[in-house]
């Protein structure tokens, strides 16, 4: 990707992320305000995680976005736990054959690009689009079929209505077919140590270095 058209992506992802954020703003705003009421008729949708402490996290970083998910280690984890740490994020789902184990290996070779002080510092997030099945057991199955169970690994598994928020936060589109599996962009995302995506690529099987060089 060269400059322009990365400076281009940039811009947009900034804005879909602000725009995404604000949707979360106003969805925790409406929930403050709306009473019994809104509980009596909304109460089956789906939680929306709110917004974190802006004053503290710079502006356009995922690190607002403060949404539990749980790995497939069972433990409770949230961007904002990353604060500091450079994050190699792509989403997938565990029953699929095609694309995924491929976005799995994109993940281990950019990781296995960098040298080995920056290895120690990468953590690596891999978020389920399906929240039904893959549970924190079949995501730690998973992980053991990928030999990737120990850190900097994280399968991650969250609510419905967070997980099509962080597809937005990322510029990943997907949605389920007839089949039961999901159609999605194929999309591996780089954020650095403040939570602001610094790269982005698109596609399976690509070059690694302008990922490995955004990470230096």
């Amino acid at each position: 990707m060269n400059m322009n058209r990365f400076t281009r992506v940039s811009h947009w992802l900034a804005a879909l992320g602000l725009s995404a954020l604000a949707g979360l703003a106003f969805a925790s705003d409406h929930a403050n305000h709306g009473g019994h009421d809104h509980h009596d008729h909304h109460g089956h949708h789906n939680h929306h995680t709110p917004l974190g402490m802006a004053s503290v996290i710079p502006e356009g970083s995922l690190h607002q976005f403060n949404a539990p998910w749980q790995t497939h280690r069972g433990e409770t984890l949230r961007l904002s736990d990353l604060v500091g740490q450079p994050v190699i994020v792509t989403m997938m789902y565990a029953s699929c054959t095609t694309a995924c184990p491929v976005l799995v290996e994109d993940v281990r070779r950019i990781h296995q690009g960098l040298s080995a002080e920056q290895r120690d510092s990468v953590t690596l997030l891999l978020v389920s689009f399906d929240t039904e099945n893959d549970t924190v057991e079949v995501l730690n199955e998973y992980a053991h079929n990928f030999r990737a169970t120990e850190a900097p690994w994280h399968f991650a598994t969250g609510s419905a209505a967070d997980v099509r928020t962080l597809a937005a936060l990322l510029g990943i589109r997907y949605r389920k077919n007839p089949s039961g599996g999901y159609d999605h962009s194929n999309v591996i995302a780089l954020l650095n140590a403040d939570g602001e995506v610094i790269h982005r690529r698109e596609g399976l099987n690509q070059p690694i270095t302008e990922a490995v060089n955004s990470l230096r």
